[in-house]
C-alpha cells in the first residue's frame, strides 16, 4: 500500500491567542482544514467556514478538487465552526467519534437541527478506513478524535482542538474552554509521543 498524501486546504486562527499577549476577543475563529489522500479515499477533516463560495474556491485552489470529489469527511469534534461548511458534501460519509456523537445527543441544549446532522454522523469505530488510524484525543470535548496516517515524511497526525496551536503543544497547554484540561494535557502527551508532524487545530502544522 501507497503512502497516504496530505495538504493543508485552510490554516486556522483563533478569535484570541494567550501567546500573543491577547486578554480579548480580536477576531473570528476559523479552524484548520486538511486533505488526506489514500489510495481510495479522500478524506476532508474538519470543513468549517461560514462561506461556502469560499470554501469550494479554496479547495479547488488548494488541491484541484471539487467538494463532489471527496468522499469521506472526518469531524474531530462538535464544535460548530468545525463542521459548518458540511452541507457542500451531501453524498459524503460524514464520521465522528460514537463518544462525541452519544455526549451530543444526549445533551439537553443540542438544538434539534444539529441533533438532525448528528443522525447523519457514522461513528468512525464502524467505518475502517485503509491506512488512517483513529486516534482518541479526549480533553478538549469528551469525544475529540484525531486522525494518523504514515507518510514519507513521517507519521503525520491531524489533531483538531487536541491541539490548538504550535505554542499550545508546546507549553502542553489545552484551550481555556477544554472540558477536561487535564485529560487534554494526557492528550497532547500522546500526541507527542506518536507523531512525527501535527496538523493543530488552529494554526499550521509543525514537526514535533
Amino acid at each position: 500500500m501507497k503512502n497516504s498524501t496530505w495538504r493543508v486546504i485552510h490554516i486556522g486562527y483563533l478569535n484570541k491567542n494567550i501567546y500573543w499577549g491577547e486578554d480579548q476577543v480580536y477576531r473570528g475563529q476559523v479552524c484548520t482544514t486538511t486533505l488526506i489522500e489514500t489510495e481510495n479515499r479522500r478524506i476532508l477533516v474538519d470543513p468549517g467556514l461560514t462561506s461556502h463560495d469560499e470554501f469550494r474556491t479554496i479547495l479547488f485552489q488548494r488541491s484541484g478538487l471539487r467538494p463532489e470529489d471527496i468522499d469521506t469527511i472526518f469531524f474531530t469534534h462538535f464544535h460548530l465552526h468545525h463542521w459548518q461548511s458540511h452541507l457542500l458534501f451531501p453524498k459524503s460519509v460524514w464520521l465522528m467519534s460514537r463518544t462525541e456523537i452519544r455526549c451530543r445527543l444526549n445533551n439537553e441544549q443540542t438544538p434539534e437541527e444539529e441533533r438532525d446532522l448528528l443522525a447523519r454522523i457514522v461513528p468512525i469505530e464502524d467505518h475502517h478506513l485503509p491506512g488512517v488510524e483513529f486516534v482518541s484525543t479526549p480533553g478538549h470535548t469528551r469525544g475529540s478524535g484525531s486522525l494518523m496516517f504514515e507518510t514519507r515524511e513521517g507519521m503525520v497526525l491531524v489533531a483538531g482542538d487536541a491541539v490548538l496551536t504550535f505554542d499550545h503543544f508546546d507549553n502542553r497547554e489545552p484551550s481555556e474552554k477544554a472540558n477536561n484540561p487535564r485529560e487534554a494535557r494526557r492528550s497532547i502527551d500522546k500526541i507527542a509521543k506518536l507523531a512525527d508532524i501535527v496538523v493543530p487545530g488552529h494554526d499550521n502544522f509543525f514537526v514535533v
